[in-house]
């Protein structure tokens, strides 16, 4: 859910936010080499360097409540620094597919 996105007959690998899941994407290979053997496209968006500039040092972490405020203002703990998404931020609706902003998905 969080790793991969499929859209059509491709196969979208997620770069992650966390750095305790960077490597998470190793567990699918198998499955997805199976897949692009079979004909599937695969993409696999670039890995940050999951660097200290791509979080801000100074997001709240004390409770649940203070992160849903300042998600409610559009504040995350993710930066712009680097491109970062999960796959779970994504919706498919018809032919449109909507993202949203997270504290694991940036613009």
């Amino acid at each position: 859910r969080d790793i991969l996105v499929v859209i059509g007959n491709e196969i979208i690998e997620a770069p992650m936010a966390w750095r305790s899941r960077f490597f998470e994407y190793r567990a699918y290979r198998p499955l997805i080499k199976d897949y692009f053997r079979r004909g599937a496209k695969w993409t696999t968006a670039p890995k940050p360097t999951m660097s200290d500039e791509l979080y801000d040092q100074d997001y709240p972490i004390r409770t649940v409540e203070d992160r849903h405020k300042l998600a409610a203002q559009g504040k995350f703990v993710t930066t712009e620094h680097e491109p970062c998404f999960d796959a779970a931020d994504f919706i498919r609706a018809g032919t449109d597919i909507f993202v949203q902003r997270s504290q694991v998905t940036n613009y």
